[in-house]
């Protein structure tokens, strides 16, 4: 998108504009993002380079207006203007944005690296993606590392499954393209991930000491299986299903993980998902069409630990918890703390009211995040600590 960029204001204050991908299966939105404040927004497009802030994230009343200023048709500046306050206009930083690809044993993954303005050679984080999602996902992310002085590299998930040690080797493969560039410190590239991208930057950092650092943000410390029984029980409460509801959810859950560890029941299982199709708790869980879908995602998903690879890493790890996260159970710190073989290398930061996507949350549950406005305060002035007192040469 022609907008997506850092924006400075007087007083250094900067303004993220930046492409996100919400859902595979939606077009990509425009996310502003104070990255001293923490404010974070979906902007609503009025035309002619105006776009709206509303009070939440998703929703809500305009509580700002946002105008791109244009020179010989290339945005150069923005207005921003809170409603009844000045209008204040931001200068775009400049910034090297590259197309490449990495290459993943033949198969070519499409990259976009980013590097602030100057010479080099720079660190470089490597956004590691989680799920299905694109290279946009991370949103305003890519935009705080590259105006905190790093080059960001984002790449695109490998196509249909596989298991999450060749996703981890895709992540390896994409540091070790980019510490043969002249332009990037060899010494100095790393990775940042997000819930499944979080834990999978830790066991590529334990195949590799090409990685020289990662961060763990909401990402879990427990067998998966573990972790999609505790996600379904506390987002449920926090969204105010019915405790019978979700007894029956859960219950019928952990029937399903011994399934498909075992690969015995089915028909029980089978009989059940029959019975039960207009069960309200029904809507909550996972449905699998076969015991062979099941046994497959067992084997790619649900039967994995990160735990064993954690306990190779020696690099240094920022892992980062939030108190109201209903999807990663809280007590992947400990687990991380536990099992890192040199714990001094470990740093863990817990922020009491962030949510899994570390918004500032009320309850943690997937019905406010509409509502919500800011990120978890301290996250952004965590990670520039940490990075500064952890990466040679910042």
């Amino acid at each position: 998108m022609a907008y997506a960029g850092n924006y400075r204001l007087a007083g250094n204050e900067v303004i993220a504009i930046a492409e996100w991908e919400l859902d595979p299966s939606s077009p990509h939105v425009l996310a502003f993002t104070n990255l001293k404040t923490g404010r974070i927004g979906v902007l609503t497009e009025l035309g002619d380079d105006a776009f709206a802030l509303r009070e939440g994230l998703l929703a809500g009343p305009e509580v700002a207006a946002i105008r791109f200023i244009r020179s010989h048709d290339r945005i150069i500046a923005l207005i921003y203007t809170p409603s009844g306050g000045q209008p204040l206009r931001g200068q775009r930083v400049e910034t090297r944005r590259e197309e490449l690809s990495v290459d993943v044993g033949g198969l070519k993954l499409g990259a976009t690296l980013y590097l602030p303005a100057g010479h080099g050679p720079f660190p470089v984080i490597v956004i590691v993606p989680a799920g299905a999602l694109g290279r946009t996902a991370a949103a305003t992310f890519p935009n705080f590392f590259v105006s905190d002085g790093f080059g960001v590299l984002v790449y695109d998930r490998r196509p249909g499954s596989a298991q999450f040690v060749t996703y981890a080797a895709d992540a390896v493969a994409a540091v070790e393209h980019l510490r043969r560039r002249a332009d990037v410190d060899a010494r100095n590239v790393g990775l940042w991930g997000h819930s499944q991208g979080g834990w999978l930057s830790l066991v590529a950092a334990s195949e590799s000491r090409a990685i020289s650092f990662a961060i763990n943000q909401s990402g879990m410390l427990v067998p998966a299986w573990q972790q999609e029984l505790y996600r379904l029980d506390a987002e449920a409460r926090a969204d105010g299903v019915q405790a019978e509801e979700i007894a029956k959810a859960v219950g019928f859950e952990a029937v399903l993980m011994a399934v498909a560890e075992t690969g015995k029941g089915w028909p029980r299982v089978a009989e059940t998902m029959r019975a039960n199709q207009q069960a309200p708790w029904m809507k909550l869980v996972y449905q699998p069409r076969s015991l062979d879908e099941l046994r497959q995602v067992w084997l790619n998903d649900f039967s994995f630990d990160p735990r064993p690879f954690a306990a190779r890493v020696h690099q240094p790890v920022l892992a980062m918890f939030g108190g109201l996260d209903k999807s990663t159970p809280i007590e992947s710190a400990a687990n991380l703390a536990n099992v890192m073989p040199q714990e001094e290398r470990l740093t863990i930061e817990f922020f009491p009211t962030a949510n899994h996507a570390f918004l500032k949350a009320k309850t943690g549950g997937n019905a406010e995040i509409a509502t919500l406005s800011y990120f978890a305060p301290g996250m952004f002035a965590s990670m520039h600590r940490w990075l500064h007192a952890n990466v040679r040469g910042r």
